[in-house]
């Protein structure tokens, strides 16, 4: 599969390197800079890899019995592509198991410690007999030379390990973009995919994917957690890059993100200001602690779900600490409701380390165990069964194999949903994700019933709306149902105030509109936004499809819901239901059955890109 990708040296012309350097590529690399044909710097180990004979490499004046295993004809990089292939089985992507040979510098932290005592430290995807016994076998190499049990690294050693890899399999969601141009690429990151080669996982990540699925090579702009979904941007060119790390740098991006956490949010904005430290960064450990570095994150619930005691909550973090948001919500007491490290109950106990209260030890001790002996649990999956050692072994390398992952696994309830230019210049945002849906489309659902209630116009738009608080529907409303040219969110506040006797709705009600609210009323009645911005109780709105220019042109009813704070979020794959229930009673020749055609051909469009 990857046999297209063979590793080559790049053109003089792309080489930046100094004068009266010898032959040797790694030395060539060390003495000057080595840029690929997008302008990116290439780093040392991908030099080597394209260079670097693997039966050569592993030699020391006789073969070894690593080297007589090898092809004799392909670079290391060669060798691993064409071993490596993609194999999609329903919900996840495989990678068959090939031959890679780790290239890795001597890091600061490394010199001076002995070669096996790092081993072990800093991977954990296998154990010290494995390494004890790779070292001994002489399939560890620093500086081409065989290296032993006692071996120390020093400054600038290369460290060469040739292994039969493994890779986890990762979900086969697809990967889809949110916007393309010559410099950038900005997606919708699938949750359990990681981004670049990491631990255990190399083709198994968004880089890798995009180089040899779409034969493009991308560099991250910012990272997002194995699990985290959601925007992120790849750099297509050096400039791309350059210009997206300065924005990030200076924090000229606002970033959003929306959680799935466990109970019923508190209403209203809520600060976090609390110091965040790595405990253990081999196992994903991080807590809040006064010795840590500065980090802030706000809160805003979005709407709660009484059937699964779960709250959908807007996360804004301005600081980028590892495992912020999970830590900082973790301390408030509500911890994302699927979090394999931070709502699990076999590792927290009863209060999932709310306030900051643990045993910092035992922690240690449970997660160390998670995908080992035990697998990943969570608050909303207790028993689900994840990987972990299955007791098998690689017939050709005799490693230990792992199981499939299981949910807590491949998915976990935060998802970037937006980022933003501080100037407005660009902004980005996805879809939410189903998780963050699932319990509100029944109310879309109800909404739309309410809109084929109306009576047949060819004069105005048919419309239905809910107003739902904690789980309960306390009033509906469709258009011109009460006396007059009313709409339906007039309509569904005005029968919730009669009824009650008040001109208010119980604080953190949520409504639901098949149709984006209007921002202006030709007849001069009060527009539906102005209403619902009367009514601050009300501080999310869905919306089915926003309103087509058939008589109000240009409504901007989401920049003044916006403005004000309220949360409008769209509901997709309603588009045409609730196009065609607006244009009930409208003449052929009207926008209606365009606009319904229109919807449904990108629905399918959509649906045939996420296909392929």
């Amino acid at each position: 599969m990857f046999n297209n990708r063979e590793g080559t040296k790049k053109s003089p012309e792309k080489q930046e390197t100094r004068k009266g350097e010898g032959e040797n590529p790694r030395k060539r690399f060390i003495s000057g800079i080595v840029r690929d044909e997008n302008g990116f710097k290439m780093r040392r180990q991908a030099i080597d890899s394209q260079n670097l004979v693997a039966s050569e490499h592993f030699q020391t004046g006789s073969p070894t019995p690593e080297a007589q295993t090898m092809p004799l004809d392909k670079t290391i990089l060669q060798e691993e592509q064409e071993g490596a292939n993609y194999v999609v089985e329903g919900s996840v992507r495989r990678i068959t198991p090939y031959y890679f040979t780790y290239l890795t510098y001597c890091k600061l932290r490394w010199r001076d410690r002995k070669l096996l005592d790092v081993f072990v430290d800093e991977f954990r995807d296998r154990d010290e007999e494995h390494y004890r016994e790779a070292i001994s076998l002489g399939r560890v190499f620093l500086n081409d030379k065989v290296a032993n049990l006692d071996s120390i690294i020093r400054n600038g050693d290369l460290i060469s390990h040739r292994i039969h890899r493994h890779e986890p399999p990762v979900t086969s969601r697809p990967i889809r973009i949110v916007h393309e141009d010559a410099d950038i690429i900005a997606i919708d990151k699938p949750s359990g995919i990681p981004v670049h080669p990491t631990g255990r996982y190399r083709y198994n990540t968004i880089v890798k994917i995009f180089e040899v699925e779409k034969d493009l090579k991308v560099n991250p702009c910012n990272r997002l957690d194995r699990l985290t979904s959601g925007l992120m941007f790849l750099a297509k060119t050096a400039k791309g890059a350059d210009k997206m790390a300065e924005a990030l740098r200076n924090r000229d991006v606002a970033k959003e993100y929306v959680a799935r956490v466990i109970g019923a949010f508190p209403l209203g904005e809520i600060s976090v200001d609390k110091k965040l430290k790595t405990i253990n960064p081999k196992i994903g450990f991080n807590k809040v602690d006064a010795d840590g570095k500065e980090s802030r994150t706000t809160f805003k619930r979005i709407s709660f779900d009484p059937k699964s005691n779960t709250s959908i909550v807007k996360c804004k973090p301005f600081s980028g600490r590892t495992h912020q948001i999970r830590v900082h919500l973790q301390f408030l007491g509500y911890s994302i409701a699927n979090d394999p490290i931070y709502s699990n109950p076999t590792v927290w106990g009863d209060n999932l380390g709310k306030d900051g209260v643990c045993d910092v030890e035992q922690v240690e001790r449970e997660l160390s165990k998670i995908g080992k002996t035990e697998s990943a649990r969570s608050w909303a999956h207790l028993d689900s069964k994840g990987e972990v050692i299955s007791g098998e072994r690689c017939p050709d390398c005799k490693i230990e194999l792992y199981t499939d992952p299981g949910p807590n696994d491949l998915d976990l309830w935060l998802h970037a949903y937006k980022y933003e230019a501080s100037d407005r210049s660009w902004s980005y945002k996805t879809e939410y994700p189903d998780w963050a849906l699932k319990s509100h489309l029944e109310y879309m659902e109800m909404a739309l019933e309410e809109a084929q209630k109306c009576e047949p116009t060819t004069a105005a738009f048919s419309v239905g709306a809910v107003l739902v608080h904690n789980g309960e529907v306390i009033s509906t409303g469709f258009s011109r149902e009460l006396p007059g040219n009313t709409h339906a969110e007039q309509c569904a506040l005005e029968k919730y105030f009669e009824r009650e006797g008040t001109r208010t709705v119980p604080s953190g009600t949520v409504i639901y509109t098949t149709m984006e609210p209007c921002s202006e009323r030709l007849s001069g009645n009060m527009p539906c936004v102005d209403r619902i911005l009367e009514t601050p109780e009300i501080q999310t709105c869905f919306v089915g499809v926003v309103e087509p220019e058939t008589f109000v042109k240009k409504n901007v009813g989401l920049e003044k819901l916006n403005a004000a704070g309220v949360e409008y979020i769209h509901i997709p794959g309603y588009e045409a239901e609730c196009l065609k229930a607006a244009f009930k009673g409208h003449p052929e020749e009207a926008k209606g059955a365009e606009a319904v055609k229109e919807a449904e051909a990108v629905k399918e469009a959509e649906a045939v890109k996420e296909a392929e």
